[in-house]
C-alpha cells in the first residue's frame, strides 16, 4: 500500500485529501449537527463523504483523473454554494479548494477554475459586509492562486526529471532496465488480449571489454553512445531500445513474425557492421531474438531471447541467433 502512494503523486494526494477531510472536516461537521447547525453539518459530512467515495474510486480503478475532477468540480460547488448560504463563515474552505484543485487538474485548467469561483463569490457579494472585505478577498485569491500555479510548475518540472532519471540511461539516453520490464510486461498483456506479436532481441558488443583495458572508460563510452544510436535510427516508432546494462542492449518490436525477426536482426548486423567503430577498428555484435509465444511471461520469454544470444557467443561471436519457436514446447 505504502510503495503505491508513494508511486503515484495523484493518488497519494487525493487519499491524502480524503484523510485530512475526516480528520479535520468530519469533527466540525459533527460539532455543527449537535449545536443546531444542521446545514452546515450536513455540507461538512458530505464534503467528507464525497472526498472518501472519490479516494476509494481512484484506489480500486487508477483512474486518478476522473477522481480528482469530481473532488474539485464538488468541493467548488460546494463552497461557492456555502459562501451563499452562510456568508462570511462559508469563505474559509475556499481557500484550501483552491489550493487542492492545483494538485488534483492541471494546472491552467485549476487556475481558470479559481479565477471563475473568486469571481462568483465576488458578483454574489453575500460573504462581504464591505468593499474592502471584497479587494482583501480578490487579492488574497489571486496571491494564493499565483503561489500553488508556480508550486504546481515546479512540482511537474521536478516529476518529469525524476521521472526520467528513474526510466533513462544517463550515458546513451534510451530506456533503461527498469523501463523495460514494465514495457515487457505491457508487451505480454497486450498479446494476451489482442494477439499482436512481439520480438525481442537482445545484442552484446564483442569484447567489449578489451576497448576498456585499452583505451579506457571514455572511449568505451564513445562506443555505446555510437551503438545506442544506431539502435535509435534503425526502429520505427513502436519499437523501444533499452540498455540492459553494461554492453547488453535490448530492442522490444511490435507486429513482427519470425520472418520479420529474420529480416530485423539481418538488418541490424549489416549497420551494425558498417557504421561501428571502436579506437582499434570495427566492433562486432552478437545477437539473440526470440518471438513471444502464447502463455509465455516477460521473464521466460527474455530468458530464451538470452539463451539465443549465449549461443551466438559460444558459436564464434559477429552472428545472429533466433529461437525459432513460434508455439509452446516446439
Amino acid at each position: 500500500m505504502l510503495y503505491r502512494l508513494r508511486s503515484d503523486f495523484q493518488l497519494s494526494i487525493i487519499v491524502l485529501f480524503a484523510a485530512a477531510a475526516t480528520i479535520c472536516v468530519l469533527p466540525l461537521g459533527m460539532y455543527c449537527l449537535l449545536t443546531g447547525s444542521i446545514g452546515a453539518g450536513v455540507a461538512n459530512c458530505a464534503v467528507v463523504v464525497a472526498f472518501c467515495s472519490a479516494a476509494l474510486y481512484a484506489w480500486r480503478t487508477g483512474d486518478t483523473r476522473r477522481a480528482g475532477w469530481f473532488v474539485v468540480a464538488f468541493g467548488i460547488s460546494l463552497g461557492i454554494v456555502m459562501t451563499h448560504v452562510l456568508g462570511q463563515s462559508g469563505l474559509f474552505g475556499i481557500f484550501t479548494l483552491l489550493l487542492a484543485s492545483f494538485l488534483m487538474v492541471d494546472r491552467k485548467i485549476a487556475a481558470a477554475i479559481a479565477a471563475f469561483t473568486v469571481l462568483v463569490v465576488l458578483v454574489d457579494g453575500k460573504a462581504f459586509s464591505s468593499s474592502n472585505q471584497s479587494i482583501a478577498f480578490a487579492v488574497n485569491g489571486a496571491l494564493l492562486s499565483l503561489l500553488a500555479f508556480l508550486f504546481a510548475t515546479r512540482a511537474e518540472v521536478q516529476r518529469l526529471q525524476l521521472e526520467s532519471l528513474a526510466t533513462h540511461d544517463a550515458l546513451t539516453g534510451l530506456h533503461n532496465r527498469r523501463a523495460m520490464q514494465l514495457e515487457l510486461r505491457i508487451a505480454v498483456e497486450t498479446y494476451q488480449r489482442s494477439r499482436v506479436r512481439f520480438g525481442l532481441v537482445m545484442l552484446d558488443l564483442d569484447h567489449f571489454k578489451r576497448i576498456n583495458d585499452a583505451y579506457g572508460h571514455e572511449a568505451g563510452d564513445r562506443v555505446l553512445v555510437a551503438f545506442a544510436e544506431i539502435l535509435r535510427r534503425s526502429t520505427r516508432k513502436v519499437d523501444r531500445v533499452f540498455r540492459y546494462g553494461g554492453e547488453e542492449f535490448v530492442m522490444l518490436l511490435a507486429g513482427v513474425d519470425i520472418s520479420g525477426l529474420r529480416t530485423v536482426t539481418s538488418n541490424l548486423r549489416t549497420r551494425i557492421d558498417a557504421a561501428l567503430c571502436g579506437p582499434g577498428g570495427k566492433v562486432t555484435t552478437s545477437l539473440g531474438a526470440a518471438l513471444l509465444i502464447p502463455n509465455e511471461d516477460e521473464h521466460c520469454w527474455l530468458a530464451r531471447a538470452d539463451a539465443a544470444l549465449y549461443e551466438a557467443k559460444a558459436n564464434g561471436r559477429d552472428r545472429a541467433v533466433i529461437d525459432e519457436r513460434v508455439e509452446p514446447g516446439v
